[in-house]
């Protein structure tokens, strides 16, 4: 082949990967109300008092995650999708341990993060 055949084909090839890339983060940061409304409906169960709802809703809301969290571990800093990570882990505690203030407060804290992630350029 030809060293013009190979670059254009690489180049077809970045460019693929690229679109592939941007389309899904789109998708993801698309679905950021379905996130926001998932995180306040645990917000609303927990300041209820009922546990099993904002069990189930957070159960949904990690499915949800699992299927799209490797394109923010594409994209952003190991600190801030650990953060993320942590107070994920830290709102599953709080409704299992029944404590609504804990949750609220984690809950708030992973929506902060997440808006932060769906910025067009996110802040440090």
């Amino acid at each position: 082949m030809k060293s013009e055949t190979v670059t254009l084909a690489l180049l077809g090839l970045v460019l693929f990967w690229f679109g592939a890339y941007f389309l899904g983060l789109r998708t993801m940061f698309s679905s950021e109300i379905a996130m926001e409304s998932r995180l306040a409906g645990i917000v609303q169960y927990a300041e209820r008092n009922q546990w099993e709802q904002a069990e189930e809703a957070f159960n949904r809301l990690m499915e949800a995650w699992n299927k799209e969290k490797f394109y923010l571990a594409l994209n952003y800093a190991e600190a801030d999708y650990s953060i993320l990570i942590d107070n994920l882990a830290r709102t599953r505690a709080a409704i299992e341990l029944k404590d609504a203030a804990e949750t609220v407060s984690q809950v708030r804290a992973v929506l902060v993060l997440w808006r932060n992630f769906t910025k067009v350029i996110p802040e440090p």
